[in-house]
């Protein structure tokens, strides 16, 4: 038998029970509640605690990988401010030494 066949047969139209249609009305008539089964009123006690964990632990996860990168932009930043120190430095250090040679060359010309 094939796919298409065995799901014909599972999903062809069945008649419900005599007398259902009239069960039906009386119990609406009596204002009968259908009860939930245990499993679903299990499932949506437990339901938003563990949505609300998901969440906080969501929001954890960002604000802890937010303050990282800031640290790192930070870490960067105090680099890149380094290294602009240490190339001024180094360039002053030049301008003194190259004036230092041009007047030690100055002092061997004049002796």
């Amino acid at each position: 038998m094939s796919l298409e066949q065995e799901l014909r047969r599972a999903l062809k139209r069945k008649d419900p029970p005599s007398g259902f249609d009239d069960r039906v009305l009386s119990r609406i008539a009596a204002g009968e509640t259908v009860r939930t089964p245990l499993a679903h009123q299990r499932w949506t006690r437990a339901a938003l605690p563990i949505a609300a964990s998901l969440m906080l632990a969501f929001g954890a996860t960002y604000y802890v990988q937010q303050q990282q990168e800031q640290r790192a932009r930070e870490a960067q930043a105090q680099t890149e401010q380094a290294t602009r120190a240490v190339v001024l430095a180094l360039q002053v250090a030049s301008e003194k030494v190259a004036a230092a040679q041009i007047k030690v060359q100055e002092m061997t010309h004049h002796e």
